[in-house]
């Protein structure tokens, strides 16, 4: 299932890509996350542990996210965890001096056939509602970081 989902931000693209791209810091400021452990780091990729709270259920897993600076964009994808398919990516656009698009996208499956058409729809809500929320976090962040450096 794919939920694709953007936001405009009021800051320049490096700026929303440097919050974007320190997932480990995401518990400061996503009340969601609750937890981001990085487990092994090298070059532009990181293995990290995530908790987070989609509506009351909690989800456990382990991604490697590969950073992309030079396009400010960041792909994820599933190592191990509570879901069968979790991966996609973060990508920042200039769309002025001072102004930016942050796009994310996820590709995701809880493998459960028998229930899959009952609970898929209610799952993908909870989980676009959640991504609502990241990017609703990181446009503040983003915002509050560039306003106080002005």
């Amino acid at each position: 299932m794919v939920v694709k989902e953007e936001i405009e931000i009021n800051a320049p693209a490096e700026v929303v890509y440097n919050v974007a791209s320190q997932t480990e810091k995401f518990p400061e400021f996503i009340p969601d996350v609750k937890v981001i452990k990085i487990l092994d780091k090298k070059d532009n990729q990181q293995q990290t542990y995530w908790e987070a709270n989609i509506d009351g259920i909690m989800f456990k897993w382990e991604e490697l996210e590969v950073f992309n600076p030079e396009d400010l964009s960041v792909e994820y994808k599933l190592i191990k965890g509570d879901v069968d398919k979790f991966e996609g990516y973060w990508k920042v656009n200039s769309l002025s001096n001072d102004k930016s698009k942050l796009s994310l996208y996820l590709d995701f499956d809880v493998n459960i056939p028998m229930l899959a058409n009952l609970i898929m729809p209610t799952i993908r809500f909870k989980v676009k509602k959640n991504v609502q929320s990241m990017l609703k976090a990181i446009k503040e962040r983003s915002e509050k970081l560039y306003n106080e450096s002005r």
